[in-house]
């Protein structure tokens, strides 16, 4: 194991400790980026144009992924949609009050304590910088833990970062040919991308108004084609790339220098202490390192605490994983339990934890957050009515509802919307609406998944010219979800309907396995003859068959993932005596 571990920390992937123990010495190995991912790209968007909250955020939300959104206070943002951001895990940074040429350096609390009032559940520890100037270093870094600069020809990082907290390069993005920007291409994109990957580094982009958008607001320079952002997400998601707030990799780059773990192995657990010594009035850094320890006595289940509270376990390689927060208290990992599997973190995905059967696991839909494409191809705005709120210019139906958030409304019988929902965990939900209708009678609407047959009907108990008495209404049937992308269709089979939210639930739903790359399978082996099939993520079957597997899973899919183009995919596999399921990439 000495060997495999020094050609890891040669090639940039874990920062490894090897410490004596009370009972016998352990190996424990600190990520160097989370998960264990080859790099790390953050996606940085500024000016705080409404763009970002109509089309980039659910972008981002389609892949499970998190951006930073830099606001200028006084271009009067909007709170509201930028709290909703906050509250799904994006971070909302500073980019000064005015947009000032060079920005004062006045502002550089001013702003941050601005944000920081307005934005709950939102730590404001990042600036970027106006005009790429960059105000007083030092005031900067008393006040946040980076700042970001335009491209210097160093814009991809190497593991540890910049060598100056205060100037984090960036690439700009978009066209503006008279400042000799353009850079707006997947093949940029993804090729700067790559450089990291190669040097397993960090790299980050700076957007900001959108291209062919009307609600970018002040951010009109180097617009940037979201379709080409799209596409450099989805490249992202099938190389091993951290994709993670500037925050967030700015963090885990300090941590992970700064910390230092030991790990015990002593009976029936392991031991590990992750501490580390940063100290200042920004920030407590306590954001969760990725840490993997060796699984010398191949447990075949585990569970973990720190502090007492259970934190995440897997299995995998050889290794046990779990994310850790330096300083937290003893992380004890046990044998038996339940181990479970990692995924991205999204805003929407399984909730609670493993039973014997399955999982309880719960999806949400924002009614306001249609996909987009337009009048007769992902909606059906018959009457045209609207809430005049301006959170999206197709603002097809969207109304206030609650305190502070957005719903559809106005609606007419007939009229319908489409919303992609990405599911982890496959099974039959159950479906719960949060809406309210002031009709002399209930009134129904109805959800379905495109391509799978059956609908539930969602009745609406009325509450006469009360349109905004909101409660939960529950639907009568139930709807199969696959793994992967599922399209789900709301209709309005009667007029004059108001839904905030539409939530999926399901008590025994099945979450396969999360295989990141398909050389790493190793499971219980199999012998004989083994039958197979292999999903694509949105549930369609693309191919069956029978091979000998006495090698394993791996010799499986060796066969069965002949033909298959680069991406990822759900295997199932048996003979009788075992089945399993897993998620692998090509």
């Amino acid at each position: 194991m000495k060997k495999s571990s020094s050609l890891a920390m040669a090639m940039g992937w874990v920062f490894s400790i090897s410490v004596a123990g009370s009972a016998y010495a352990q190996t424990v190995e600190i990520g160097t980026w989370g998960g264990f991912h080859k790099a790390a790209v953050s996606f940085t968007f500024d000016d705080g144009a409404p763009s970002h909250v109509t089309d980039v955020a659910p972008l981002f939300d389609k892949y499970g992924y998190k951006a930073t959104f830099n606001l200028v206070t006084k271009w009067n943002p909007n709170w509201s949609g930028f709290q909703d951001m906050a509250d799904n895990g994006h971070e909302i940074a500073s980019h000064s009050d005015n947009h000032g040429d060079p920005m004062p350096d006045d502002e550089i609390a001013s702003s941050k304590g601005t944000i920081n009032t307005q934005i709950k559940n939102n730590e404001c520890i990042t600036l970027a910088y106006p005009n790429c100037k960059t105000p007083n270093k030092a005031t900067v870094l008393q006040n946040y833990i980076a700042g970001r600069i335009c491209g210097n020809g160093q814009e991809v990082m190497g593991k540890n970062g910049p060598s100056n907290w205060a100037e984090v390069p960036a690439i700009m993005t978009g066209v503006e040919l008279q400042y000799n920007i353009n850079f707006n291409s997947l093949d940029q994109f993804a090729g700067k991308m790559q450089d990291a990957s190669q040097k397993g580094g960090w790299v980050m982009f700076l957007t900001h108004g959108l291209a062919g958008k009307s609600n970018n607001g002040n951010a009109t320079f180097s617009p940037t084609d979201l379709s080409v952002i799209d596409g450099a997400l989805d490249w992202a998601s099938k190389n091993d790339m951290w994709v993670e707030s500037f925050r967030s990799v700015t963090m885990y780059i300090k941590e992970r220098n700064a910390s230092t773990a030991t790990a015990s192995t002593s009976g029936g657990s392991i031991t590990v202490k992750l501490t580390h010594n940063i100290a200042d009035n920004i920030s407590n850094y306590d954001y969760p390192l990725s840490i993997r320890v060796q699984n010398s006595n191949n447990w075949t289940s585990v569970s973990g605490t720190q502090g007492g509270k259970s934190i995440e376990t897997t299995i995998k390689d050889g290794y046990i994983y779990f994310d850790a927060v330096p300083n937290g208290g003893d992380i004890v990992i046990s044998s038996g339990g339940s181990s479970t599997n990692p995924t991205s973190s999204s805003a929407i995905g399984p909730t609670s934890s493993n039973s014997s059967t399955g999982v309880s696991a719960e999806y949400k839909i924002e009614m306001e957050k249609y996909d987009e494409g337009g009048q007769g191809l992902t909606y059906n705005d018959i009457d045209g009515k609207s809430g005049n709120t301006g959170y999206r210019t197709d603002d097809a139906g969207v109304v206030k509802a609650g305190d502070d958030g957005y719903g559809i409304g106005y609606t007419m019988a007939g009229e319908w919307y489409n919303y992609s929902l990405n599911v982890t965990c496959q099974g039959e939900y159950s479906v719960v609406a949060m809406a309210a209708t002031g009709n002399a009678s209930t009134s129904r609407f109805s959800v379905s998944v495109e391509n799978v047959s059956g609908s539930v009907a969602i009745d609406v108990p009325s509450t006469p010219e009360d349109w905004d008495a909101y409660a939960e209404v529950e639907g009568k049937g139930t709807l199969n979800l696959a793994s992967g992308k599922n399209v789900i269709k709301v209709n309005f089979d009667e007029s004059n309907i108001n839904v905030d939210w539409i939530k999926f639930k399901s008590d025994n739903a099945q979450c396969p396995e999360v295989i990141p790359v398909a050389k790493n399978l190793r499971l219980n082996s199999l012998s004989g003859p083994v039958q197979y099939q292999v999903f694509d993520m949105n549930g369609h079957l693309l191919k069956s068959g029978t091979v000998s597997a006495q090698g394993g899973v791996q010799t499986l899919w060796n066969a069965a993932s002949r033909g298959l183009s680069k991406g990822t995919y759900v295997l199932r596999y048996g003979n009788g005596s075992s089945t399993g399921s897993v998620q692998v990439r090509k």
